[in-house]
């Protein structure tokens, strides 16, 4: 019975050693793209951000590294891995809180596409769930007097802010208007 014992100590603490030791990877890693965006090395933040989505996708640092990626992608204009990040991320990360400016990302990439490129099914498709989501609230919302705005800080120092009005819902990046859209 005693050795059934140890033998289980044993066992549990190589298993906590083997969970903190992959925690902390992915917290070094996430600390490095950190520091090598504070250097202005965004390549190589990149790079380990990239790792922890992949190597380690249920560590805590995954949204925000999944996020940060869409992000980059998107203001480097490679709007075809964008949108394929930033829909990674949503079903990924269903409940996380950058969800929402993931998904105005998306629709701002999709309906700023040319005039002479077609969308497809599925282009429409996500603009309808987006806009239904955005735009079915509940009714005792709309009355507010104040409402205060939905808002999330990148890691690369972006600020979105999302104003939901009656009529309307602006989205800023930065202090400036990112979208504007209406019911």
């Amino acid at each position: 019975m005693k050795t059934k014992s140890i033998y289980t100590f044993f066992i549990l603490c190589s298993f906590l050693h083997l969970g903190c030791a992959h925690f902390s990877e992915s917290a070094d890693r996430y600390n490095a793209a950190v520091v090598a965006i504070r250097e202005g090395k965004d390549y190589f933040a990149i790079i380990h951000l990239k790792s922890i989505v992949r190597d380690d996708p249920v560590s805590p640092y995954a949204p925000n590294a999944a996020f940060v990626l869409g992000e980059y992608y998107f203001d480097n204009s490679d709007y075809f891995n964008a949108v394929k990040t930033l829909s990674d991320y949503i079903h990924s990360y269903p409940k996380d809180k950058g969800v929402v400016f993931e998904k105005l990302i998306i629709y701002k990439i999709i309906t700023s596409s040319k005039p002479e490129e077609p969308s497809n099914e599925q282009e429409n498709a996500l603009i309808k769930e987006i806009r239904k989501e955005l735009f079915s609230q509940p009714l005792f919302l709309i009355f507010y007097d104040k409402k205060l705005p939905r808002s999330y800080k990148s890691l690369f120092n972006n600020t979105y802010l999302v104003y939901d009005y009656v009529d309307k819902i602006k989205v800023f990046r930065n202090d400036k208007i990112f979208l504007e859209l209406t019911p």
